[in-house]
């Protein structure tokens, strides 16, 4: 028991304390029930949605006459209709993937907007839009020499709306939201941002018409979340990073717009011992069935395969909020097992397995890393060695749940240093771990050196795609 107690708690205290070395491999993995991963916001910035200095054809009808103009997104006023109209536009961030654009239309001699107020009113533009967006947002503003005038309460409902403010500019204005009108990315051919029929609402409303010299609307577009895109599938890079897995492995997803974050699961996300297979919205199906998701960012996903899947060629889908990815082609296999020798490991050229003492030391030529406590094993001496993708165990422990106990490896498992095959007093998953195997080791009686060879065999087939070593003192 006094043997158990020990084993569970340098389990614990060693994978938590390799969490930074695991990252540097590229693979991440954390303590589900004692390490919290905290979202680290990603950076923001200006989406763009209509580029700065963009082509833009601006039209007005009966405002105060019929013109077309074309001129670029700027804020720089612009001379149009012959110079009886000064057109320019603004554009607003509101968040990584929101933005107003704004657009001016004024009478340079102050006269009115409208040059027949029975007539009709209308404004058209062409605009360019760099990415596909929903446009979720509108305003509209008329204003007298500067300040706006309000309310027009008779008929106004036939353009928009009725609220007195709204977010971007000060002072009355006819605000509308909580609708999406999806828009691809192109082109916006004979945008009708206003019409009215006739112009005299203004007067209906108790506005002299010809009052009115400026009028300003407003157009909030959100960008449309991007398919995500799968480009490759390893298992983890820290444990051999093969282009094929079995069930149960821990594999790496590489791609673009996987999800967000960077987010790694905490013990918030486990229902009791059961993995999630949803992390900030991201989810990923191997051959039609759940992952278990452990990491989530833009560009990496990490997660435990699922049992049951059948070997062979097999579809990777990896769906966020804005939908799923095409299907990425996997191979399964029925077991692909790697010991963990993350590249910070590699010292000289010479890949190290990450291994353990009872003390807490890593077993590494002594200062083989700055500010890692190491040193050589011994004969005799007991170490602790990880892997995955190990298999099947007894009793039966399924992919997505935290290891509870002790348990046992299905297939026969050997461990040789130095060319002797070692003792292996634990051979299972790792105790309150989600697919980790732990290998308690005996060292056997070797000569001493800083590049001995750690080899192991599963059911009889030698697991040959790493080339490991140890350091081993006197």
């Amino acid at each position: 028991m006094a043997q158990l107690e020990a084993k569970e708690s340098m389990n614990r205290m060693f994978f938590c304390g390799l969490a930074i070395l695991s990252v540097l491999a590229g693979f991440r993995l954390v303590c589900a029930q004692s390490l919290s991963a905290k979202p680290v916001a990603e950076a923001t910035s200006e989406p763009h949605i209509i580029p700065i200095g963009s082509p833009l054809t601006f039209g007005g009808t009966n405002v105060p006459d019929t013109y077309s103009a074309t001129t670029t997104f700027s804020s720089t006023p612009v001379l149009v209709d012959n110079g009886k109209v000064k057109i320019w536009q603004k554009q607003v961030t509101t968040s990584a993937d929101g933005e107003w654009d704004i657009f001016y239309t004024q009478i340079v001699d102050g006269g009115p907007l409208a040059g027949n107020i029975d007539a009709d009113w209308n404004i058209t533009m062409d605009y360019n839009l760099s990415k596909a967006a929903s446009f979720d947002a509108v305003f509209q503003q008329w204003v007298v020499n500067g300040t706006p005038v309000g309310p027009l309460t008779n008929g106004i409902g036939s353009i928009c709306c009725a609220e007195a403010s709204n977010p971007i500019v000060p002072g009355w204005s006819y605000y509308n939201s909580g609708f999406n009108v999806q828009l691809a990315a192109g082109t916006q051919t004979n945008w009708q941002q206003i019409y009215v029929d006739p112009y005299s609402l203004v007067s209906d409303g108790g506005i002299n018409p010809s009052s009115p010299n400026e009028f300003i609307f407003g157009l909030h577009f959100t960008l449309q979340p991007a398919l995500p895109t799968v480009n490759l599938v390893i298992s983890a890079s820290a444990y051999g990073a093969f282009p094929t897995f079995g069930s149960s492995s821990w594999i790496e997803i590489y791609g673009t717009n996987l999800g967000v974050g960077p987010q790694g699961w905490s013990s918030a996300n486990f229902t009791g011992i059961n993995a999630p297979t949803t992390l900030v919205g991201t989810s990923v199906t191997i051959g039609g069935q759940s992952a278990f998701v452990d990491y989530v960012n833009s560009t990496q996903v990490n997660v435990q395969v699922p049992a049951g899947i059948n070997t062979g060629a097999q579809n990777l889908v990896v769906t966020t909020a804005a939908g799923s990815s095409a299907p990425f082609p996997v191979t399964v296999v029925a077991d692909n097992p790697g010991l963990l020798a993350p590249s910070s490991f590699d010292i000289g050229g010479t890949q190290y397995v990450v291994a353990q003492s009872l003390t807490g030391e890593f077993v590494l030529p002594s200062g083989a890393i700055s500010g890692v406590a190491s040193q050589p094993a011994k004969p005799g001496q007991t170490i602790v060695i990880y892997g995955i993708g190990f298999g099947s165990v007894t009793p039966t422990i399924p992919p997505g749940q935290l290891a509870q106990g002790d348990s046992t490896l299905a297939l026969p498992f050997t461990i040789s240093i130095g060319g002797k095959n070692a003792t292996v007093s634990y051979d299972g998953l790792s105790p309150d771990e989600v697919g980790v195997y732990q290998f308690d080791v005996v060292v056997p009686d070797v000569a001493a050196g800083d590049k001995v060879p750690v080899t192991f065999t599963l059911g009889g087939v030698n697991g040959t795609q790493q080339n490991l070593f140890i350091a081993i003192g006197n």
